[in-house]
């Protein structure tokens, strides 16, 4: 048994041994479940039961999958060519690109996202012939309620033509019964008919919704049954984390796939079962037996997360869910048991009431210094406030940011809402329209322009004497009286460059003026590299929002991005947050939904009341019909079944305490009552009223300046050994980064900092992009090419040189070129270095192409490398060469530094693919020039010793400027003090 083995206990180590047939893993809250899946792939490639592409994993979130790959990156032993671990949605997309057209798809279908798709309908609402659902409004709220039912039909694999039939059908009965209100028979109809005609949009279009991928997918593998042959043949083993999360229809797909070895495993627990809203049905973990009566069961109950006390309040607390649980159905004993903290080392769950709702704020304040200063070995990011919704956030942050407690709101949107990224939009809003004047009061408010208050005054006043706009009135800024010399100088500097960056708009990409923007106004100077960490991730995800605009738009300029932007406010958008939660020593502050799979010593949740939690039942605006509805509904009230289990997974976040606190007083004009999931917690909610306040303590109105004052002395200094969040992999890119200078290293690949892309990388995707699709037809390792369209021996049809041309136009990108000169220099250079290409392979012979583009991720002394080869050949029987291509300027002799990345290429080659290597090429484009050369084994494992130490060189986060000739070559040059 290997080491991990050694440390599973008993059910979790049948779970990983467990090899044929279905099995059911009842997983309670921190079990470890994902170290049961990840130990079981890795026992099944251990033991050659399975390679590592032929195990499907699928989990509910992007985060979870990602965090499962890296789970696996260290426990596999070496390397690996692919796994698949993806979410429901990421796997089936993969699998429609390589298919699309065989179910009559277009193989480039884009998949729309939640705001596109609102945009669709607002654009063509016209065509949906609405009556009884007409807008008399304003239609945001209509169209979003539309797409929610639209959503929802596709979770359960409602087709539009099964919503038409149902509803010609009602039609029928009311015609039928003379005299009958056939309103609703009206209502359906219009509904059917409004499904029918946005899945014909999404068609017409080349569009797909996110349901649809599942539901596509579902309909090629019952109608091509090859297809689904050759991926039940793949995949030996099939494992679902999350199965509580899951829809009808990826339960659906997933049944299809497993059968008939039903070599399926699914893991959940239906007390965790909290995404109803998004679709997920229950009924599929509960029903699971019933679908596979040879399914064996195994109950996870050893927990390593929180304290007994807790552990029995949740689940005295769940247990009046009954009998709507597994536990009841199954006849099975889910009582977690505390593995790591006894009853005695943690301070268990306290019930805290006070009188108003800013003495509860204040209270957990309070109580979490009070934790803080007492506990030797503790920080800020061991406590987290667990909300029910959004807006009971914001009192609480301002509370901890009014005591200097660092603290972070964790929301999954609100990147437009971000105050630094609302400046740059008012900026960029000003470059459309110099006298938006809201706009400018904003950006005259900026750090790197700030113009003091007086100023503005006295330039309002002016400019309402004059009859003037702001902007006109700053234009004249030395005729305003009472300016300070310091507001004049920036609102100068403001002008200079809204003139030169509103020419820059009419002819370049939106992500340059950004860039340009943010270098030019000195935006980057005023913030701190090493405090201002966070700004710098904020401001580069909305960097990478421009550049996926960029990449989707032909001709991008700056005005379709701000129309695209207004579009999105107005749709509801708020834009997509992406958080590192290891990133900082902070409070975090955060829903429960965005808290599941988390855990935090000390948890806090507030607003325990009536309506707030639980809170009140909204249901679906639009429901699907009974009729149509697939999901087997459990009886009861399932509203208040849901908001239980939401609080269950909330209070089993907690490792040592739990602290459950309310008020009676929120400003209205009643007094809130308790919530009832405190008494069904344990609690007599008498006591704690009688007490008048925390721990049955009456409390006494403290003066605030003394609070205040009192916090400053209780500021306690953060224990870290690197403050930055360092990346998971590396690869050649960060370690030659690292190498050529520490500091450029951490502005590129730590701080984000965002930087214009250089004519010859835009250059470089596009001939890399090109070769891969034009070489495409050469793959001769292509199981499922040579399974379902070849016979054996059949010849591959060698492209022609209107193939490479035709791949090289699809992929070609006119912006990003100083001038048109130099756009049409390089595309006129592309085609030249296609035609040399084929020219080459024609007279030469053509290549028996392995791979293009592959990625791999190589395990050497405990980390993790990662990385892409464009090209592997077989050449001498079972031997490979590696190819590289190269865009810059030859090298006709190869120094050991140029050599290094080939050297990489080849140990991942070797130690991951299992592959043997009889040369590697770098292929320059510029010439058509190859130079091969072979590795000697010490400078091969010269190179692992050197990526060993560069790693370790980077963990020690040391980041000190190496200033030389390459800083004029170095993207941040214009803001690095140290630069020669």
């Amino acid at each position: 048994m290997g080491e991990s083995l050694k440390k599973l206990n008993s059910e979790q180590l049948k779970a990983v041994e467990h090899t044929d047939g279905p099995l059911l893993i009842v997983a309670g809250a921190g079990t470890g479940k994902t170290t049961v899946l990840i130990e079981r792939l890795n026992h099944l490639i251990k033991n050659n039961l399975a390679k590592p592409d032929e195990i499907l994993i699928t989990t509910f979130t992007e985060k979870a999958a990602l965090e499962m790959e890296e789970r696996a990156d260290k426990l596999l032993p070496m390397g690996y060519v692919d796994l698949w671990i993806n979410t429901f949605h990421g796997f089936c997309e993969r699998i429609l690109r390589e298919h699309a057209l065989d179910i009559g798809l277009p193989g480039d279908f884009k998949l729309l996202s939640e705001t596109e798709q609102w945009l669709l309908l607002r654009k063509h609402l016209d065509k949906f012939d609405l009556d009884y659902y007409k807008p008399l409004g304003n239609a945001t709220k209509f169209i979003h309620e539309l797409l929610r039912h639209f959503s929802r039909l596709k979770d359960e694999n409602i087709s539009a033509e099964e919503y038409l039939e149902y509803a010609d059908k009602l039609k029928l009965d009311a015609d039928s019964a003379n005299g009958a209100d056939d309103s609703e028979s009206k209502r359906i109809t219009e509904l059917a008919n409004a499904f029918h005609v946005y899945n014909q949009l999404l068609l017409t279009g080349g569009f797909l919704d996110f349901g649809d991928l599942i539901n596509y997918t579902i309909k090629l593998f019952r109608d091509r049954k090859n297809i689904l042959q050759f991926y039940r043949d793949k995949f030996k083993y099939i494992m679902v984390d999350e199965f509580q999360d899951t829809n009808w229809s990826q339960y659906e797909l997933i049944k299809i796939l497993a059968s008939p070895k039903d070599n399926l495993v699914v893991v959940g627990d239906d007390d965790q079962a909290i995404y109803k809203f998004r679709g997920a049905s229950l009924s599929n973990i509960m029903q699971f037996k019933d679908d596979y009566k040879k399914t064996k069961e195994i109950v996870l109950s050893l927990n390593y997360r929180s304290g007994q006390i807790i552990l029995d309040s949740a689940y005295g607390f769940i247990s009046h869910n009954n009998p709507n649980r597994l536990e009841i159905k199954l006849g099975i004993n889910k009582k977690l048991i505390a593995k790591t903290l006894s009853a005695k080392g943690s301070s268990g769950i306290k019930h805290l009431h006070f009188a108003t709702g800013e003495e509860e704020i204040e209270g957990v304040a309070e109580k979490m210094t009070e934790i803080y200063q007492k506990e030797k070995e503790i920080i800020w990011s061991d406590f987290a406030i667990l909300v029910r919704a959004n807006d009971t956030a914001d009192k609480f942050v301002a509370e901890l940011t009014r005591r200097n407690i660092p603290n972070q709101f964790v929301s999954l949107r609100g990147l437009y809402y971000k105050p630094i990224i609302l400046d740059v939009i008012a900026y960029l809003k000003l470059l459309d329209n110099y006298h938006e004047s809201t706009a400018l009061y904003r950006v005259l408010n900026m750090q790197t322009f700030k113009v003091r208050h007086e100023d503005i005054i006295n330039i309002n006043k002016f400019a309402r004497r004059k009859a003037w706009s702001v902007y006109e009135t700053l234009e004249h800024i030395k005729a305003v009286p009472n300016v300070s010399p310091e507001g004049a100088a920036h609102i100068n500097k403001l002008l200079s460059l809204l003139k030169q960056h509103s020419l820059l708009a009419q002819r370049e990409r939106p992500s340059k003026i950004y860039v340009e923007f943010i270098g030019e106004s000195g935006l980057n100077r005023s913030l701190d590299y090493d405090k201002d960490a966070p700004t710098y991730d904020i401001l580069n995800q909305f960097y990478q929002r421009i550049k996926k605009f960029e990449q989707a738009v032909p001709n991008p300029r700056l005005k379709d991005f701000m129309d695209l932007l207004t579009m999105e406010f107005e749709a509801g958008e708020t834009g997509a947050l992406s958080f590192s939660f290891e990133d900082s020593e902070t409070v975090k502050v955060m829903t429960v939904h965005a808290a599941k799979g988390l855990e935090f010593k000390y948890v806090f949740i507030p607003s325990l009341v009536d309506k707030k939690f639980p809170v009140i039942s909204r249901g679906e605006k639009i429901s699907i019909p009974d009729g149509l509805v697939r999901e087997k509904l459990p009886e009861g009230d399932v509203h208040i079944e849901e908001e239980r289990r939401l609080f269950y997974v909330a209070m089993t976040r907690a490792q040592a305490g739990l602290f459950l606190t309310s008020a009676t007083d929120y400003g209205g004009e009643r007094e809130k009552k308790v919530s009832r999931f405190v008494e069904e917690a344990g609690f007599d909610i008498s006591l704690s009223l009688a007490g008048r306040g925390r721990d049955g303590v009456g409390r006494k109105k403290q003066n605030g300046l003394i609070k205040d004052l009192k916090a400053l002395k209780d500021k306690k200094a953060p224990v870290t050994e690197c403050r930055y969040k360092l990346p998971e992999k590396f690869s050649f890119s960060q370690l030659e980064a690292f190498s050529n200078c520490p500091l450029q290293y951490k502005f590129n690949f730590i701080l984000k900092i965002p930087v214009e892309d250089k004519v010859s990388f835009i250059f470089g995707r596009v001939m890399h992009n090109a070769l891969r699709d034009a070489l495409a037809p050469l793959m001769i390792n292509s199981a499922m090419q040579q399974s379902l369209f070849s016979g054996a021996g059949s010849e591959i049809k060698k492209p022609t040189l209107q193939d490479f041309y035709a791949t090289y136009e699809r992929h070609w990108q006119d912006d990003g070129y100083h001038s048109k000169k130099e756009r049409e220099d390089y595309k006129k250079k592309g085609k030249n270095i296609l035609k040399e290409l084929h020219s080459q392979m024609e007279h030469s012979g053509w290549p028996q192409v392995m791979f293009m583009e592959k990625n791999f991720n190589l395990k050497m002394n405990g980390y993790i490398l990662k990385g892409g080869i464009d090209r592997i050949d077989r050449v001498e029987g079972e031997k490979v060469e590696i190819i590289d291509y190269k865009t810059g300027k030859p090298k006709e002799k190869l120094a050991f530094d140029d050599k290094r990345q080939l050297i990489l290429y080849q140990i991942a080659v070797t130690e991951a693919f299992g592959l043997k290597v009889a040369k590697l090429t770098y292929y320059y484009l510029e010439n058509g020039q190859a130079v091969s050369f072979e590795a000697k084994e010490k400078d091969v494992e010269k190179v692992k010793e050197q990526i060993v130490q560069g790693i370790g060189e980077i963990i020690k986060c040391n980041f000190i400027p190496k200033p030389g000739f390459l800083c004029s070559y170095c993207d941040f040059n214009n803001i690095c003090e140290f630069r020669k």
